[in-house]
C-alpha cells in the first residue's frame, strides 16, 4: 500500500471511486490466489507461476516509468536498500504462494494480514521507535489470533501455516524498507527494481527446476493470471489516487471474507470457527495499530506546526 499510494501523482477527492477500486483489488487478489493454487495443482512449478506474475507486473511498472519520468527513474543512490526491499518482497510472495497450495485460502490470507503486528515489533529494532503499552497489547492479541488459526495443539503444525507466517514477517520487512526508501526514491523506481529482480530470480529458478510448457486451456489460465496481476496493481494504484489511506484501511480486511468465499466456491473449504475468531482478532489488532499510528502522525504534524 505504501508503494501504490504515491505511484500516481496528484490526489483527487473521490472517495466512492477510491473505495470501489480498492475493494475490486481485494476481490481480484482472492481470485488470483485461487489461480495460483489451481496452476500448482495442475503440476506447474511454483517458480513458473511466480515468473508469470513478476513479468506482467514488470510490464505494468515499465509502462508507468516510460510514460512519466522516463529512464531517469532508474537512477538511484540506494542500491543496497533496494536489494533488501526486493529480496524481502520476493521471499514474502513466494512463501504466500506456497502457503496457498498447502492450507485453506482463508487461513493463508488471514495469517498474511498479521504483517502490521510484525511491523510494530520490527520498528523497535530497525527504526528505533518506542512502542506504548496499548500497542504491545494489540501485538500480543494479534499473535494470539495467529495461534487460533494455526491451532498448534490440534496436531503437527502444517508447513503452510509456517510459510504464511513467514510471508507476514518478510512482508513487514518490505513495509519498513518502503518507509525508508520513500524518503528519497520514486515509487515507480522501487517497483521497477523489485519486479525486475523478481523476474530474474524466478527465471533462474525456472532454469534450475525445469519449465513445463502450458498446455491448452492452461495457457489461457496463465495469461489470465498474468493480466489479473497487472489489473490488480492498476486498481490498487487508482484507489489511492482517489481516496486517503485512512479511509481505505478498514476495507482491507475484506480480503479475508473474499478469500473464504473463493475457497468455498472452488474447493468447498469452510473456515472453522477458530479461523474466523483468529481473523477477527488479527483484523482488530491491525486496525488498532493503524489508528494509533495515524494519531501519532497527526500529533507530530500538530507539534511541528506549533513549533513553527
Amino acid at each position: 500500500m505504501a508503494l501504490s499510494s504515491s505511484l500516481v501523482s496528484g490526489h483527487r477527492d473521490h472517495p466512492t471511486l477510491g473505495i470501489a477500486t480498492f475493494v475490486g483489488n481485494l476481490l481480484l487478489m482472492a481470485l488470483l490466489s485461487a489461480a495460483v493454487r489451481e496452476l500448482v495443482n495442475r503440476d506447474y512449478p511454483l517458480s513458473e507461476v511466480l515468473l508469470f506474475r513478476y513479468l506482467f507486473a514488470s510490464g505494468f511498472f515499465w509502462i508507468i516509468l516510460l510514460s512519466t519520468v522516463g529512464l531517469a527513474g532508474l537512477l538511484t543512490r540506494r542500491p543496497f536498500d533496494h536489494a533488501i526491499r526486493s529480496i524481502s518482497g520476493i521471499v514474502s510472495l513466494g512463501l504466500l504462494y506456497f502457503a496457498l497450495t498447502r492450507i485453506p485460502i482463508a487461513d493463508a490470507t488471514a495469517i498474511s494480514y498479521a504483517a502490521p503486528i510484525f511491523i510494530t515489533v520490527l520498528s523497535i529494532f530497525l527504526l528505533g521507535e518506542a512502542i506504548g503499552l496499548r500497542r504491545w497489547v494489540a501485538v500480543i492479541a494479534g499473535f494470539i489470533g495467529v495461534l487460533l488459526i494455526a491451532r498448534p495443539g490440534a496436531g503437527t503444525l502444517d508447513i503452510g501455516v509456517v510459510a504464511a507466517a513467514g510471508s507476514a514477517f518478510t512482508g513487514a520487512l518490505v513495509a519498513i524498507w518502503l518507509r525508508k526508501l520513500s524518503s528519497s526514491e520514486r515509487s515507480v523506481t522501487i517497483g521497477i527494481f523489485y519486479n525486475n529482480l523478481g523476474s530474474l530470480v524466478c527465471l533462474a529458478w525456472v532454469l534450475l527446476s525445469g519449465w513445463l510448457t502450458p498446455r491448452g486451456d492452461d495457457l489461457l489460465l496463465f495469461l489470465g493470471f498474468g493480466l489479473g496481476c497487472g489489473m490488480q496493481q492498476w486498481l490498487l494504484t487508482v484507489s489511492f489516487r482517489y481516496a486517503e489511506a485512512s479511509l481505505l484501511a478498514p476495507f482491507e480486511y475484506l480480503a479475508m471474507v473474499f478469500a473464504a468465499i473463493v475457497g468455498f466456491l472452488f474447493w468447498g473449504e469452510v473456515p472453522v470457527l477458530t479461523t474466523w475468531i483468529g481473523a477477527g482478532v488479527i483484523a482488530a489488532s491491525g486496525m488498532f495499530i493503524f489508528v494509533r499510528g495515524q494519531k501519532r502522525i497527526h500529533s507530530d504534524k500538530a507539534d511541528g506546526t506549533l513549533r513553527h
